[in-house]
């Protein structure tokens, strides 16, 4: 008969997902991970494979609550507003979307670079296409109901937001403040706007 588990992995995968927000893949030694979230280095392996496994499912925690709720108005019907909205929660206090430590899933793509994980990578790749799809769903959206120029390349608009969305999240971690993207937010809710109304 299996022992029970001395921990709640469901707890240990959100204590992991803010350690590793806050400090990052590579600064954060096993030790110092054993000791934030209560795990110990056997469990670690074995119930997530090693760091790089429970760093997989942090991101996957983080990636499916920032697409379960923070996605859902522009995926369900959604429009320009809701494009606005989400832009405006990236930089707005009490925002899931909006931290200090910028996002998980950038930060992620900048570490990655150096650590070179396909995994981290697909990992990192499914929140974006999730968030790419969503922008795209709404654009469409607004062409179909007349609201912006039939003109409009949906596909590369909604690429450049996404793009966007990395660079107010790397701002906002570079400066240590939730809204230090607030420049680059605002200039494109006023391109949404103007092309929602010209």
């Amino acid at each position: 008969m299996a022992r029970p588990k001395g921990y709640d992995p469901e707890e240990v995968v959100k204590r992991a997902t803010y350690a590793f927000w806050q400090h990052g893949y590579q600064a954060l030694g096993v030790r110092e991970l054993e000791r934030l979230t209560g795990l110990n280095q056997f469990a670690l392996r074995s119930e997530f494979g090693g760091k790089e496994g429970l760093y997989l499912a942090a991101l996957r925690f983080y990636s499916e609550q920032a697409i379960s709720i923070a996605m859902v108005p522009m995926r369900d019907s959604g429009s320009i507003p809701e494009i606005i909205a989400f832009l405006r929660s990236l930089i707005t206090d009490g925002s899931m979307t909006s931290s200090p430590y910028g996002c998980l899933v950038v930060n992620t793509g900048i570490e990655n670079a150096r650590v070179g994980s396909a995994d981290l990578d697909k990992a990192a790749r499914h929140y974006w296409d999730a968030l790419e799809n969503c922008f795209e769903a709404c654009l469409q959206n607004a062409l179909d109901a007349g609201r912006i120029s039939n003109s409009t390349d949906i596909k590369a608009f909604a690429k450049g937001l996404v793009s966007a969305v990395m660079g107010v999240h790397a701002q906002n971690r570079l400066e240590g403040k939730n809204n230090a993207g607030r420049h680059l937010v605002d200039l494109l809710c006023e391109q949404l706007t103007a092309m929602e109304t010209s």
